[in-house]
This record gives C-alpha cells, structure tokens and sequence, in this order.
C-alpha cells in the first residue's frame, strides 16, 4: 500500500514542474511502466515468476551469446511478437484517445495527472480483465498481483537497498576480509592433482549412466562399469540457474540465506591458494556479462585463468566445449606446482541445445524420442545430442589425468526441463517445482594411483553414494576429500565424513525426496 502510495505521490509531484521537464519525465515515468509490465507478463506466462532480484541477476549476468540464444528460443516467434505490438498499438491508441477526451474539456493539472494515473493503472487492469475473461492463464491473480504499479515501486527500492548486484570493488574487498578471517585449522592435503569440471544445464535423467532410455553417455557407462567412476545418486542442485548456483557452490553461502550475502562467505579458492595449491580456471564461458558474472569474481581468486572468449570483451558468439581440450594440454605440458587443483567450467547442455555439439555428435533424432508432438520430440533430439557430446567432454578431460595421482569431481551447476508434462523447455523457475532442474549428476573419478595411495578415501566414497546432498554443502565434501579443515568447515555437511547428517532439501517450499 506505501508503494501506491509513493506512486501517487511521484506522479503528481511531476506536474508541479516546468513544462520542459514535466514532458520528458511523464514520457519515461510511462515508458519505465510499460517495459516493466510486459517483462512481467513474459515471465509469468513462460516461467511462472515475476521480475525480481533473482530474474535480474540473471539478466545482468550474461551476454550478448546467451540473450542472442534467449531470445531465438523464447522471443523471436509470431506469438510473442504479435502480442507486443498489439501491446504497443493499445498502449499509443489509450495514451493519444486520453488526451483527446481531456483536450476537449479544461486543461487543468488534476486533469492532465488523470491522464498519466490512468495510462499507468488501466494497463494491469485490462490486462487482468482480459485474462480473467478468455481463461487463457492459470495464474491470472499471479499476474494482477505482480505487475501492479505498487509492486514495480517496491521492487526498485527493494533493489536500492540490497547489496549492489555489479559493485566488483565492494564484492573483491568483501572477499578479502574474508582472507583474515577464515582461519586455517588444520592442512594435510598431499593430493598432486584436484580437478573440479563444473557443468552446465544437464539434467542426470537424460543420462545412460543414470538408467535414461537413450545411450547418451557410453564412455563414463564404460568407466563406471571398470570401477573408475562413483556416482552419486541422490544430489540435487541448490538453484535452478547458473548465477545462485555458483554462488553457493564456491562458497559457504547455503541456500536458505539471502543470495546477496555469498561474498561476505568464504570461498574454496582463496582457501586452496593458502594452503599451498596452485589454483587454475579454464572456462568456456564468459568473464563478462552486462555487470559481471561469477566466472569473473572466482577466476580473479585463482592464480591462473583462462577464458575462451576476450576477458575485456563481452562474448558475441558460444564455441563447443571441445575448445577447451588444447588448452588444458598446454597448461598440463609445464606443470608449476606439486600440488594444483583446475577448475573447469563447461558450457555443457546449456540452450541453445543445437549449438552444443558438432555435427558429427548428432546421433539422435525425433524419431529416437517418445514425447507426444513432433516438436517437442526434435528439441529433446537436441538435448540428447548434447549430453552425448559433453559425455565425450568430460571423458577426454578425465582420460588427461589418467598417469597421475588425481581425483577428479563432476557435477552440473542445475539441470533443464525438457518438455517434462508440458510445453517448456529452458531453465525453469523453483516456483514451478519441476525437480528435472535440480536432479543433477555428481561423479568422483580416481585414477588407479589415487586409488592405491588413498584407500580410505575411496572407501569413504562409496559409502556415500546413496546419502541425500546439496550442492551448497560441497565446499565441506571438497575440503574434506582434500584434508583440509577451516572455520567454517563442518563435517556434518561432508558427504563423505562418518559425521554426516542428513538434512532437510526444501525445494518449491516442500521437502524434496528422490
């Protein structure tokens, strides 16, 4: 209620100013509504989420590459263009037919600030009207609610007063203080080589390794039947997009704390650093979006970097992960430690799915798929033809680790709904509870030598497989598996310590279970 308050109180406000500047205000003041509106309407139509701190992360996070494949998926088609314009032409014939009417009567103040309150309400409200009365939508009080003028108030000035999503100098200083204060408690750590491959958008249920119907992951199905791979059966993601995901992953942030806050956590990067590991990023993704991005925040904590793409350009187009491979046989060819740990950031199964893979990994078709339309049937093609090409991917990074002493952890930062009982595919809000976000792989390679030298590891392993995870706990399991501990460590929250305990995994605000 302040908020429509403090809306009234804006609008009329404007008009006690000089027409010179009264013009250009009321203009951007209704434009500024208008965009936030049909933002609004999109997302609660596709994703069933309204604008808020977490759609703007995700907005001010990527690049020119992911909105170009965004808005291929999701925007350029007739349906959503036709309805912007038809949006556009009400929005001019209601704002010029207002001031028609006016035009014939007295031009006082109190009615030129109807104009401007009415063009500002009328808009949710026949929207609401329209919707109520086609039963086209089964969340119309969702989107009467959300895309109030007072709503869109409250939104902003929630976003003033959170921590400021781009500010890299206060997040950089943040995690310096954390430099001091995370202690180091204990450090047995002698593994040569720690290798960390962070996926993207793989949901474990389009694996063969996980009992999927397709044979999209033949080499790891090899390596697990050898006895080289563990695998986890019951982890799931702590976010359902890249953003809070790694947030939380990298850090001891959990996901029941405010996502703004990760920085004011340490992070598993800094810890390596001073306990003598020499820390590597290779990415296949961006160290750019439209305001920073976690790629950038972590890989600057890390003694080596390495992107794909310019770090002082924001990227224009996506590569295959395959790109990837040189690289890292660059950086294994003159080693510069004893003891390093890569970290390895995919651009796994992430939508595009077409552009995933090369075309000689185009093993699935339509036909191979059993979804109820033809459309659907071709885009999960595509999804499966990625998920065997990013199986290719993660084999031949383990395959460059084979003649050392390494264990190597694997797991997707969430997963993707694919056509799952409806016509969605993409990244999912968790307010649509659809679990093929969240229902990643976690695998643990050894190589033999690890496995000789650390048996009791290996026997913690797989006495873990079938404990229920999240992946904001892994920076404990990661340290643990490494004989590290810290402040904030906790072994409760190490899968693979005798002293785990199983917690609650709130998902859509209901527990979730396997």
């Amino acid at each position: 209620m302040f908020g429509a308050f403090a809306l009234f109180i804006l609008t009329a406000a404007i008009h006690l100013l000089p027409l010179k500047i009264r013009r250009p205000l009321q203009i951007v003041s209704i434009i500024l509504f208008a965009i936030v509106f049909v933002v609004n309407i999109f997302l609660l139509q596709k994703f069933s989420v309204p604008l808020n701190l977490d759609t703007l992360q995700i907005l001010l996070g990527t690049n020119p590459a992911e909105a170009k494949e965004f808005l291929q998926e999701y925007v350029l088609n007739f349906k959503i263009l036709g309805s912007l314009a038809a949006f556009i032409a009400l929005l001019t014939a209601l704002s010029f037919g207002l001031k028609k009417f006016f035009a014939t009567r007295s031009e006082k103040r109190l009615q030129r600030l109807a104009i401007d309150l009415l063009i500002i309400l009328f808009l949710p409200m026949l929207f609401y009207v329209y919707v109520a009365l086609n039963a086209l939508l089964n969340v119309t009080n969702s989107i009467f609610l959300n895309t109030t003028p007072w709503r869109t108030v409250n939104f902003i000035n929630d976003l003033f007063k959170t921590a400021p999503i781009g500010s890299e100098e206060k997040i950089f200083a943040e995690m310096d203080k954390q430099l001091e204060t995370e202690k180091i408690l204990a450090n047995a750590s002698d593994i040569p080589w720690v290798v960390f491959v962070l996926g993207e958008s793989t949901d474990r249920n389009h694996m063969q390794l996980y009992g999927y119907r397709l044979p999209t992951t033949p080499r790891l199905n090899a390596r697990f039947e050898r006895g080289e791979i563990f695998r986890f059966n019951d982890t799931i993601a702590c976010a359902n997009n890249t953003a809070p995901a790694m947030a939380r992953i990298f850090t001891f942030a959990e996901k029941d704390e405010p996502q703004n806050d990760w920085y004011l956590r340490a992070n598993l990067f800094d810890i390596l650093r001073r306990t003598d590991y020499h820390t590597v990023w290779l990415s296949n993704q961006s160290p750019l979006g439209l305001w920073g991005n976690f790629d950038k925040y972590f890989s600057a904590r890390c003694d080596e970097k390495f992107f794909i793409e310019a770090e002082d350009k924001i990227a224009q187009q996506r590569q295959v992960d395959g790109v990837l491979l040189p690289v890292l046989d660059k950086f294994l060819a003159a080693p510069t430690a004893e003891k390093n740990f890569y970290l390895i950031h995919l651009y796994g199964t992430h939508q595009s799915y077409k552009e995933r893979y090369p075309a000689e990994f185009e093993k699935f078709s339509a036909h191979d798929e059993n979804k109820p339309h033809e459309s659907w049937r071709q885009i999960t093609a595509k999804y499966d033809n990625a998920v065997f090409y990013n199986d290719f991917i993660v084999d031949e990074i383990i395959r460059r680790f084979e003649d050392k002493n390494a264990v190597l952890i694997y797991i997707s930062d969430h997963g993707d709904e694919v056509f799952e009982g409806h016509d969605f595919f993409g990244h999912s809000m968790e307010e649509v509870g659809n679990v093929h976000v969240i229902e990643i792989p976690a695998l643990v390679w050894a190589s033999k030598e690890f496995c000789e030298r650390y048996p009791e590891k290996i026997s913690a392993i797989k006495a873990a497989l079938d404990r229920p995870y999240r992946t904001d706990y892994l920076i404990h399991a990661v340290l643990d598996l490494m004989d590290i501990r810290t402040t904030s460590f906790d072994a409760s929250k190490s899968i693979i310590n005798e002293k785990f305990k199983t917690r609650p995994r709130i998902y859509n605000g209901e527990p979730y279970s396997k």
